[in-house]
């Protein structure tokens, strides 16, 4: 019985889709109006590191939540988590996965470091 198990587990692992595209890798990304002008981009204080997603889960066929996850939703969730205005160093993706019959969820991934540019 539990190779049995064992086995549909493997079976509905190999059957479960999943994938990353990679849009690019980007030096500034923002989603707000951003005059950088008499800022010193190189010397600003930042944030290492910080993700942000925006997607809709799937559950059987039906999406819930969001139903057009957009790049702009997850620099805005990215940049949200550290009050800043602009990313740096940034990495887009793309990302879907499926069980099928059962969960998924696919949407927008961002990752990079957040900038302040304003005063607080």
């Amino acid at each position: 019985m539990k190779t049995l198990n064992l086995i549909a587990l493997a079976v509905m692992l190999a059957l479960t889709p999943a994938c990353v595209i990679n849009h690019g890798d980007y030096t500034v990304l923002s989603s707000k109006l951003v005059d950088t002008k008499d800022f010193d981009l190189s010397k600003a204080e930042r944030a290492r590191g910080v993700v942000g997603e925006d997607y809709v889960e799937i559950i059987i066929f039906f999406p819930f939540g969001k139903l057009n996850p957009t790049v702009e939703g997850a620099l805005d969730a990215a940049l949200s988590q550290h009050g800043g205005d602009l990313m740096t160093d940034v990495t887009l993706e793309y990302f879907s996965w499926y069980i099928p019959l059962i969960y998924g969820r696919e949407g927008w991934r961002v990752k990079g470091d957040v900038v302040r540019t304003r005063e607080r």
